[in-house]
């Protein structure tokens, strides 16, 4: 009987505090988790938002030969920064940062675009629809020109503790061929 009176007394008296101890060292490793997981849906939802409006813009310019004429050249590329920015306004991206109430432009995320055709490649504003010695405003181009739109973002992270950075670069490429794409006629309705 001392045996197991022995055992049973020494269960009774165990250190207190164990267990607070042991919270007080797991939660906050729980809670580095916690923000980790929630950066990283951010981060997810942050690039498929760049992405999709770097899309936005390439698809635009890409629309129409037409667009890439020396009149139009400068305008489509106007255009398609404005689409892409209300398309990352309109994504409520965290970070947006624009000086202009009507989003023709933004600071963050960035706008790039290139024309781009085989090797060579030029800045869509300045080249007047031009690659090279290739007229990208010319619906016949074979192969077509290639309309490279590229966004760079600016994701802050909730937490810059050390190995993690407080900003990560997010840049997102969108290339459309040029083509002349027209809109699907309606279909012949069916008399009764």
């Amino acid at each position: 009987m001392d045996r197991i009176s022995i055992r049973y007394n020494t269960r009774r008296h165990r250190p207190r505090g164990q267990s607070v101890v042991e919270f007080a060292l797991v939660v906050p490793l729980l809670l580095l988790v916690l923000i980790a997981i929630a950066d990283f849906g951010r981060f997810y939802t942050s690039a498929v938002a760049v992405e999709s409006a770097a899309r936005e813009a390439a698809d635009f310019g890409a629309f129409d030969a037409s667009n890439w004429t020396p009149a139009n050249a400068s305008t489509t590329t106007g255009l398609m920064q404005q689409r892409a920015c209300v398309a990352a306004a309109g994504s409520h991206l965290e970070g947006y940062q624009s000086s202009d109430p009507n989003n023709n432009t933004c600071t963050n995320p960035t706008f790039a675009c290139t024309l781009e055709l085989g090797a060579q490649a030029a800045d869509c504003a300045t080249s007047n629809g031009m690659v090279g010695t290739s007229d990208c405003s010319q619906p016949t181009t074979d192969p077509p020109c290639t309309v490279h739109v590229a966004l760079t973002y600016q994701f802050r992270t909730l937490l810059a503790l050390p190995p993690m950075p407080s900003n990560v670069q997010v840049v997102r490429d969108s290339r459309f061929w040029v083509s002349n794409l027209t809109p699907a006629s309606p279909a012949p309705s069916a008399s009764p």
